[in-house]
């Protein structure tokens, strides 16, 4: 079930520059304003079969970018130069979703930047997107960078370029994995998984947790895309993200049409 949220920029509060890497901190503003309202959080879950713990490895919302029409970027701070902007948020729990996310972001600030700058939003709307009818091909592109990411022997990370020809064969073992995570028992069904690029990949570098000793550096991909894949995975990809650190503000995907060439 996916929301678009409209925010009013405050820039009489903190002005309107935020950081160049700013997922992770919009996802936690967005995990804050979850959590800061518990008790509907829990029986939120708990009407749709999932527990508290059923969120911690995997979340079961994907956050995209933010959309911002017009912007100005300084070296690594980016000037909002309008004053509404826009993001959505999906959930893959669908029974009182629409009333939980209106309860807990109707009307309500959110601040986010990091420690030399923020700009404190106003959400002024959240309207619920149409809900998709899924085939087995879907065009898709990404609303934030999609990582997929493997261990080195050395304990450091490889983070795959969708060029790789084994970046399908991880991808669905990706959402098998949270499939699992989520129901409590392993996917049964078809598992075939036709991946194609639609678009050049662009490579992004963004810095979680900057300027503190915890501070790394993520790389994902912005693409177009198309997946064959079966219904009930389209429906987890599309709910809950592609790929790894989506609960950092990675993996959010938009179903897209191409259009057919003459």
């Amino acid at each position: 079930m996916r929301f678009k949220i409209v925010l009013l920029v405050r820039n009489e509060a903190f002005g309107n520059v935020l950081p160049v890497s700013y997922q992770f901190e919009l996802s936690s503003c967005i995990y804050r304003k979850i959590m800061d309202n518990r008790t509907d959080y829990l029986n939120w879950l708990s009407k749709n079969g999932f527990s508290e713990d059923t969120n911690l490895k995997h979340k079961l919302f994907s956050i995209s970018n933010l959309y911002i029409p017009k912007i100005k970027v300084e070296e690594d701070r980016l000037h909002i130069l309008t004053k509404r902007i826009q993001l959505w948020v999906s959930f893959l729990p669908e029974r009182g979703t629409e009333e939980f996310i209106m309860r807990i972001f109707s009307n309500q600030m959110m601040l986010i930047g990091d420690k030399y700058s923020q700009v404190e939003f106003m959400v002024e709307g959240i309207e619920k997107c149409p809900e998709q009818e899924w085939s087995g091909y879907v065009d898709y592109l990404a609303l934030s960078p999609i990582v997929i990411s493997l261990p080195r022997i050395n304990k450091s990370v490889e983070y795959m370029n969708p060029e790789d020809p084994n970046y399908s064969k991880t991808l669905l073992h990706n959402l098998l994995d949270k499939y699992s995570h989520f129901y409590g028992r392993p996917y049964q069904g078809e598992t075939e998984c036709e991946f194609e690029l639609l678009s050049q990949p662009k490579r992004k570098g963004i810095f979680i947790k900057r300027f503190t000793k915890d501070e790394t550096k993520v790389i994902g991909y912005m693409y177009k895309f198309r997946i064959k894949l079966p219904i009930v995975l389209h429906k987890l990809l599309y709910n809950t993200g592609l790929g790894d650190k989506v609960g950092l503000g990675f993996g959010c995907v938009e179903r897209i049409k191409i259009p057919v060439e003459d």
